[in-house]
């Protein structure tokens, strides 16, 4: 038998008995834990058998010591009240193990794996939705009836005539700063005179349709995804497809077709606006006369150049379109998730417009247009 203040023990060839003495308090946890550890129980068939009679104390601290050394074991004759206090503490084993810290290399991988894993899925699923749209769009070539010309009418003039304000005047000032910036660069090489050159050819092939697409992915293609998505919330989504009606046909298409009409002429009068505010300062700063100007613009804006800018518009009201209707449709849980969906609509539709116009500039590079 090996003694202690707290604990003796007893062994034989198939059992081992610990017998608890004193007082099992968070006074002396440190010495009872000493010496339960210094006592490395004996591998055997069964569990250890504890014997409690001889305890005077026990409290929360000491009720967890037994939890610990003695989580299987059975502890006999426990007064009801150290039985209530060591049903009161929980199983050490339950207790969760300390996080293990990652290194900033593991979590640089990990978030662009992350990424990575959400772009493609964000692909993945606007390709499918625009190939359901596009089968939708060509039944409903087959059977004009089921063009909603009411509501196609309605977006255009949301989408259209009601940003022709707002456009003509972001035209007419990124005209204006391009033109003033150009003149001020060139004149110190002499060269102030293609200052109308740089501002046309600019304003044609990148400016007026890149600034529009984005004003209207900002403005429009927001007000689609909230819209869907305020609809989906409130179970109207659901309705339409109870009572048989495809949303694709009755949401979506009425929104991808206005904005396929409405993009291209937004794109249009950008750049008439921008050829005027450009015209302007170069009445002030190159002191050109309006013929003079109007002919130079004639001798730069070749068709050619106009249609490589407008080529553009209906890839670009495309992307806006998918996507922010795809996000607008995909709104779930909450009112929190309509604003999620809107920021994600507007931020990545504007990118996809930025990636589009990368990718026309290699192109039309590769062409030599």
């Amino acid at each position: 038998m090996k003694a202690s203040p707290f604990i003796e023990s007893r062994e034989d060839k198939d059992h081992q008995a610990f017998v608890l003495k004193g007082e099992w308090t968070i006074y002396n946890a440190a010495a009872i834990r000493k010496t339960l550890a210094s006592r490395k129980k004996r591998r055997s068939l069964h569990e250890p058998v504890v014997e409690a009679g001889s305890l005077e104390k026990l409290d929360t601290a000491g009720a967890w010591l037994l939890k610990e050394y003695f989580p299987k074991a059975a502890i006999h004759n426990l007064t009801p009240r150290h039985k209530a206090l060591l049903k009161f503490v929980p199983d050490t084993q339950d207790k969760k193990e300390p996080e293990k810290r990652i290194s900033a290399v593991w979590n640089f991988f990990a978030a662009v794996g992350g990424t990575a894993c959400s772009a493609w899925r964000l692909f993945y699923g606007v390709i499918a939705f625009a190939g359901r749209s596009f089968i939708r769009l060509l039944r409903n070539f087959a059977g004009p009836r089921h063009f909603r010309l009411t509501a196609i009418t309605r977006h255009i003039q949301d989408t259209g005539v009601a940003a022709l304000p707002i456009v003509g005047t972001l035209a007419l000032g990124t005209s204006m700063v391009v033109a003033y910036q150009a003149a001020t660069q060139l004149r110190k090489f002499g060269a102030d005179v293609f200052t109308v050159d740089l501002t046309v050819i600019s304003l044609l092939r990148e400016m007026s349709v890149l600034i529009t697409a984005i004003m209207v992915a900002g403005r429009s293609g927001s007000a689609f995804a909230a819209e869907l998505g305020v609809m989906k919330l409130r179970g109207e989504v659901d309705a339409l497809r109870t009572m048989g009606m495809d949303p694709v046909e009755m949401l979506v298409l009425p929104r991808v077709l206005a904005l396929l009409i409405t993009l291209p002429l937004l794109t249009f009068i950008a750049d008439i606006v921008g050829i005027a505010g450009g015209g302007l300062m170069a009445l002030d700063l190159l002191h050109l006369s309006p013929l003079q100007y109007i002919d130079r613009v004639h001798g730069i804006a070749t068709p050619r150049m106009f249609f490589v800018g407008m080529i553009k518009a209906p890839v670009f009201a495309l992307l806006i379109a998918m996507v922010c209707t795809y996000q607008g449709l995909n709104v779930s849980g909450s009112a929190e998730s309509v604003g999620k969906a809107t920021t994600l609509a507007v931020v990545q539709s504007i990118f996809l417009v930025i990636m589009a116009d990368a990718v026309f500039s290699i192109v039309f590079s590769r062409m030599g247009l």
